[in-house]
């Protein structure tokens, strides 16, 4: 299959951290005049609790930013247990794609120091945060995007943003993780058509997730956890109707997929 390499997104690394709680944080944010995200939900059984926090960085006192800003560390994080936030995230932007073993390796070893390191700007400089520690970190980074695989049909960011539906949507999808500055009109959903997930000139392959939609603000909704479980169960679903009919994937008749889809209880636009 023709591909490329776009290199469009840092990889990642993320912790949980103890020792903490929301409302410290909140405090040291409010200080500043720096908070701009606020979410109010259910913590540790009770309703009402502060569940959710994102910091404008460039309000924030310099010693913290700047430290924040070397490490690649977001200040968004968010907890549904009282003494923790589930995750501050870490960012290292390669050079050269992440499909590189040994840049990959060093960029791991990279990460775990960074973690360390947004340890320690909580606890100098979030009052009531002095004790933070990590619980845990993701076993390996995150990698967004490595090979952009070419597909038959490639999702549009007007596709995503407009929320239009295709003849052959094997699912359909509505988040998007630059909301709120890139959203899918009146609250509504897009499809993913089938096409999409079909290598040009090659056969009896699918690709999902990561791999496919170049653009990267549209990449930016189709790569997200649910729309790659979506793009995953068509897949499946296609892969065994087709061992089962000897067909392709390119020949396989989608009306007989798309009732799979729906008797798998896929949703689907009417």
């Amino acid at each position: 299959a023709t591909y490329t390499e776009p290199n469009d997104y840092p990889v990642a690394n993320s912790i949980g951290v103890g020792g903490v709680t929301m409302e410290c944080y909140e405090a040291f944010l409010e200080q500043h005049g720096a908070v701009s995200e606020r979410a109010i939900g259910a913590r540790s059984g009770a309703d009402g609790q502060l569940v959710r926090l994102n910091a404008r960085m460039g309000l924030l006192p310099p010693a913290f930013a700047e430290e924040a800003r070397a490490i690649g560390m977001a200040p968004v994080t968010t907890t549904v247990h009282d003494g923790t936030f589930l995750f501050i995230k870490l960012n290292l932007k390669l050079t050269t794609s992440p499909t590189n073993r040994d840049v990959v390796a060093a960029a791991e070893l990279e990460l775990r120091q960074r973690q360390a390191r947004a340890i320690e700007l909580f606890r100098q400089h979030v009052p009531g945060c002095e004790k933070a520690f990590i619980t845990r970190s993701s076993p390996s980074l995150c990698i967004r995007r490595g090979r952009l695989i070419d597909c038959d049909y490639d999702i549009s960011l007007p596709d995503v943003l407009e929320g239009r539906h295709f003849p052959d949507d094997i699912m359909v999808y509505g988040f998007h993780d630059s909301a709120p500055r890139l959203q899918i009109q009146n609250g509504g959903t897009y499809g993913i058509p089938y096409r999409s997930l079909l290598p040009t000139g090659l056969d009896n392959l699918l690709v999902t997730g990561m791999m496919i939609t170049a653009n990267h603000d549209a990449h930016m909704s189709t790569r997200n956890t649910v729309c790659c479980m979506g793009q995953g169960q068509a897949a499946g679903t296609a892969a065994a109707l087709c061992a089962q009919t000897g067909c392709t994937p390119r020949t396989l008749p989608f009306p007989q997929l798309r009732q799979a889809l729906v008797t798998g209880d896929v949703y689907l636009e009417p």
